[in-house]
């Protein structure tokens, strides 16, 4: 079974592909359809800025909760069968957040981060798997899918809420499609043979019996682990603050509702183009610190930019930051491939990173919308997205280092 796995090829290969990237496709659009409807949202459950940032924070505690979890979870169902469970949470979750008031909208939220919490840390490991020779493209291609669909939910999100009387419920639900899609492609298309799954079972069993984890290093001691998990923080708290924020920072600057969600879709369809190139660079290059030096530049100049009030700079500024979020979170997801050796180890550093970075994220949307509570401006707001910026430099550095999780 070892030499089918590592002799997987793309070719032949499609409907497995298309399936990983409509999973992909529903990792984000949930959570980025909400910040152009904020507004709707405050205004029908009677919320203040502080609350409606925490519908951002909820799923990032609950990723950060639910990650070290899932690679166990994951050991005795099996991969396929985990990621096909995720899902159909995900459907029931997002019927769930539109159903009534605010209890109900914070339940729907909750289930909905466990449900992406899996997604989110078995993807890497899935594709390492699956695709072994071509890492860096198919992570490129579901990482872009991911910030694509992040795109289109921040631009449409406003436009849906305005063509029924459903509003913003309407709007959030509608990104249901495409979890039933990627059930669909699923189902038909990863269906474990009986000779992985035996060999799963025997794997695990064997684990059982040693009483050991696996893999058997000890991911809390390792320095490297710790720096990919503070770069995907780091990446995620930009990403989730700018996704719940931006448009209410540009409302504030006296641009429209509906152009201010155009602008954060503008701000998510810049992710794509590096979020599929920086994977492949990263697979070819030695030296990973250049990508990062990059990154960290077009964050730096791209925040400088939001402090002006003009229109064409906040684009430029949108633009940049843009890209980088997209470099930075396809790098991410790749170095959890990268600076493994094996395959569970790959699903353990993915899980840490993310079950910490996640924690660190969270901090971001809720701090922002506090900043901005107590100082009645966005100034305090875009100081913060500066410094998160340098942390991202100081992060990536280590994290980009030729080293493997299992050694240090």
């Amino acid at each position: 079974m070892q030499e089918d796995l590592y002799s997987r090829k793309l070719t032949g290969r499609w409907g497995i592909l298309f399936a990983i990237i409509f999973v992909a496709s529903t990792l984000r659009s949930p959570l980025t359809s909400v910040g152009p409807v904020i507004e709707q949202i405050k205004s029908a459950l009677t919320l203040n800025n502080s609350l409606a940032g925490s519908l951002t924070t909820i799923p990032l505690l609950i990723f950060a909760v639910v990650s070290p979890f899932v690679s166990r979870i994951a050991k005795r169902l099996t991969v396929p069968r985990t990621v096909l469970w995720a899902m159909i949470l995900l459907i029931a979750a997002l019927f769930i957040r539109v159903l009534g008031g605010t209890s109900l909208f914070i339940i729907g939220t909750i289930l909905m981060g466990v449900a992406i919490a899996f997604g989110n840390v078995l993807m890497p490991s899935f594709v390492k798997w699956m695709f072994p020779l071509q890492i860096g493209l198919v992570t490129g291609l579901y990482t872009a899918t991911m910030n694509l669909t992040a795109g289109l939910g921040a631009g449409f999100s406003y436009p849906l809420s305005q063509m029924t009387h459903f509003g913003y419920r309407f709007a959030l639900l509608f990104w249901v499609i495409f979890a039933m899609i990627a059930v669909i492609l699923w189902v038909t298309n990863i269906k474990p043979s009986r000779r992985e799954t035996e060999a799963d079972d025997a794997s695990t069993q064997q684990d059982q019996e040693e009483d050991r984890p696996a893999p058997s290093f000890n991911i809390m001691k390792s320095k490297l682990a710790w720096a990919v998990a503070l770069l995907m923080g780091l990446q995620s708290m930009i990403f989730y603050t700018i996704v719940t924020w931006l448009p209410t920072i540009l409302i504030a600057r006296g641009i429209s509702p509906s152009t201010s969600g155009y602008l954060l879709m503008l701000n998510q369809f810049c992710q794509v183009p590096l979020t599929l190139i920086f994977p492949i660079l990263a697979g070819k290059i030695n030296n990973q610190r250049i990508l990062i030096y990059v990154i960290s530049l077009f964050y730096l100049v791209g925040f400088a930019l939001f402090f002006s009030h003009v229109y064409t700079l906040l684009i430029i500024g949108i633009i940049l930051v843009g890209a980088a979020t997209g470099a930075c979170f396809s790098m991410c997801m790749a170095l959890f491939s990268f600076r493994a050796r094996t395959h569970e180890g790959s699903v353990t550093l993915s899980g840490f990173g993310q079950s910490v970075g996640y924690i660190i994220a969270a901090v971001g949307p809720f701090l922002i919308g506090l900043l901005h509570d107590v100082t009645h401006t966005w100034l305090a707001a875009i100081i913060a997205f500066v410094l998160m910026a340098i942390g991202v430099l100081l992060a990536g550095m280590k994290a980009a280092s030729n080293d493997v999780v299992e050694d240090t």
